[in-house]
């Protein structure tokens, strides 16, 4: 019998679920790959879901460098830029979301700790580019039962997966 911690959360699966909130009805299609390039609105999520556990099995902190995405495979390492500027930040993402209104152009929600990093914690969103990178996240992805079995993610852990 496997471990609570070897059984993949079911949201790690690339088979589409459905996720209901006072938005709406969502239907999510997570990625089999690590191949993304997007342009969109970032927001971030911070104090009403701190310390709730992620879709990926880690609690979230919001001062943590991650993040939420709809589609990637979970975990995944992502570079997040702000367009005509020099601001940008690797995160893991870690959870499913952003979920908001059809029309809305978000792409990513932001860890409290990266928006703020981004100089988006005033405003609350803005316009990004996120890139998925492969190489790190595949690595991090081989490595991850051990940080899901702690439930936290150590500090610096984007640090050893990008060079």
């Amino acid at each position: 019998m496997k471990e609570w911690n070897e059984v993949p959360h079911p949201r790690e699966f690339a088979k589409p679920y459905k996720i209901k909130n006072t938005q709406g009805s969502f239907k999510i299609t997570p990625q089999k790959h690590y191949s993304l390039k997007e342009k969109g609105i970032a927001s971030f999520y911070g104090d009403k879901f701190h310390g709730r556990k992620t879709a990926s099995g880690v609690c979230f902190n919001q001062w943590d460098m991650t993040c939420a995405h709809p589609r990637l495979p979970l975990p995944s390492i992502v570079k997040v830029s702000i367009p005509g500027t020099k601001k940008e930040v690797v995160l893991i993402a870690t959870d499913r979301g952003p979920f908001v209104k059809k029309g809305d152009r978000r792409i990513i929600d932001l860890s409290r700790g990266a928006a703020r990093i981004l100089g988006i914690e005033k405003q609350g969103v803005a316009n990004v580019e996120i890139k998925c990178l492969e190489k790190e996240s595949a690595e991090l992805k081989s490595k991850w039962p051990s940080y899901r079995k702690k439930g936290t993610l150590p500090f610096g852990l984007v640090n050893r997966f990008v060079r």
